[in-house]
């Protein structure tokens, strides 16, 4: 996942305000927004053990290949602020648990895609999703404890997904051996199945903060900026050179991401990231 995703999380988690749970239900939490955050760190895992089977199967290119990898990342990239943003506005769990319900739609679209295009829909419906899980799983998981026990559950979630991405690709090595790629994906539903279950169950109901008006101009500006340098630098990492498509992209994603700024700081505390308090010297 990209470096800019866990940026702006860390921020949204730095920014939950915890509220009062006990133990058990804080437990609980952790373990909700750990099963489906996982999901975020899995895919990527899989795609890499099963992507020369998908290019044999579908006899893809080099290059059809490089998009199979990169659809995901465009939109988690993209996105990932905006849909931080929608969990404010509309309460982090019924986000949470949407991104969840999007990723296995997704997963099955991949597991029974029948051409190229229907493979990089579906990884781009993936990404999506995962844009959407991660920032609001760490939210959901901030407010739950408070700022002196916050540290250990990062760290516990943390620890899970690595402990998800380092045993995915093992999995996904034994059903290659004996089956198709398209089951390594497919096997992803019942985990889907799972978190959905345990979300609903175990995360706290949020009150979504009706006042808070969602960003629009920003979220497209963040939309345009992060996703054409994303598109740009894709096109420039797949051998097509430094031609118009990607001087283009790179040229609006930069300009994206200028008119974000500014926004931003007109916005002030209203913005979709508000601004830091000065520190006091």
């Amino acid at each position: 996942m990209s470096s800019a995703s866990l940026i702006l999380t860390d921020r949204s988690l730095a920014l939950s305000e915890p509220k009062a749970a006990g133990a058990q239900g804080s437990t609980k939490v952790l373990a909700a927004s750990s099963l489906g955050s996982c999901l975020v760190f899995v895919s990527s895992s899989l795609v890499t053990v099963v992507l020369a089977a998908i290019g044999r199967d579908m006899r893809l290119s080099p290059l059809d290949l490089q998009w199979v990898m990169n659809a995901e990342f465009l939109p988690l990239a993209a996105l990932t602020l905006i849909a931080g943003a929608l969990g404010d506005r509309f309460g982090q769990k019924r986000i949470f648990l949407a991104g969840i319900a999007l990723y296995g739609l997704s997963a099955a679209a991949i597991g029974f895609a029948p051409s190229f295009a229907t493979l990089i829909v579906g990884r781009f419906l993936q990404g999506l999703g995962e844009a959407v899980i991660l920032p609001n799983g760490l939210s959901v998981l901030g407010r739950a404890f408070p700022a002196d026990r916050k540290a250990r559950a990062v760290g516990v979630w943390s620890a899970a997904a690595a402990v998800a991405s380092g045993v995915a690709p093992a999995i996904a090595g034994a059903i290659l051996d004996h089956g198709s790629w398209r089951a390594t994906f497919l096997m992803l539903l019942p985990v889907v199945a799972g978190a959905l279950a345990v979300g609903a169950a175990w995360i706290p109901k949020g009150s979504p903060t009706n006042r808070t008006r969602v960003d629009v101009r920003g979220a497209l500006l963040s939309a345009v900026g992060l996703g054409g340098l994303g598109a740009g630098m894709t096109s420039l990492t797949n051998g097509s050179g430094l031609n118009l498509w990607v001087l283009v992209t790179l040229i609006v994603g930069l300009g994206g991401l200028f008119g974000l700024i500014v926004n931003e700081r007109r916005l002030g505390d209203n913005a979709m990231l508000p601004p830091e308090p000065a520190p006091q010297i």
